[in-house]
């Protein structure tokens, strides 16, 4: 029963691990394609920024011929502040690309880490599982001859010292050969050879 909750507990990891690693990849995609849209973003606006300044250059040219002098000013401060705020615009595309980046690579490596984290918690789980299993299976071996080696042998008190009923041929209880004395020393029992 052990065995089949540690099987499914493994399997439960591993389509844990799965799944994250799948969520993932896919944040990971939906990064680098907000990454590539905003870089295709960048250049349309770069090469917006060339046409409108190409556009304003001739409207400049018609202007010159067309307008007064004192209107000349008037239109290179309006191309000019166009063109610094077209600037600007590509400027602050550029900083939220590398913040987007650099958020990126900060949730891919977090999440990295949280997958090796998590295998290394459940291979460890898994081995003191499978260690405290390999206890509990010598413990009960051991109890297991503990209990057949008590079913050939009997225990009883002899003249108030504890004896054993055991096979012939091993030195016995004078009173009753079918028991053996044993004595104690330091905590442990000793066989004594009975007069």
């Amino acid at each position: 029963m052990e065995r089949a909750k540690l099987e499914e507990f493994v399997a439960s990891a591993a389509l844990l691990a799965a799944h994250l690693t799948r969520q993932c990849e896919e944040s990971i995609s939906s990064q680098r394609s907000t990454a590539d849209d905003l870089r295709v973003r960048a250049d349309a606006i770069g090469q917006r920024v060339l046409d409108a300044n190409a556009e304003l250059q001739l409207q400049a040219r018609s202007a010159i011929r067309d307008a007064l002098t004192e209107e000349i000013p008037a239109a290179v401060r309006s191309l000019r502040d166009t063109a610094l705020q077209l600037q600007e615009m590509a400027a602050r595309l550029q900083r939220e690309q590398a913040a987007t980046s650099l958020r990126m690579r900060v949730l891919g490596w977090k999440t990295m880490l949280s997958l090796a984290l998590a295998a290394t918690v459940m291979v460890g789980g898994s081995a003191y599982a499978a260690w405290k299993n390999m206890q509990r299976a010598e413990q009960t071996r051991v109890q297991a001859e503990v209990l057949d080696a008590l079913a050939q042998v009997t225990i009883t008190s002899c003249d108030g010292q504890p004896c054993l009923k055991l096979e012939d041929g091993i030195p016995r209880w004078s009173k009753n050969d079918e028991y053996v004395l044993l004595q104690r020393k330091a905590g442990a029992l000793v066989q004594s050879s009975a007069p």
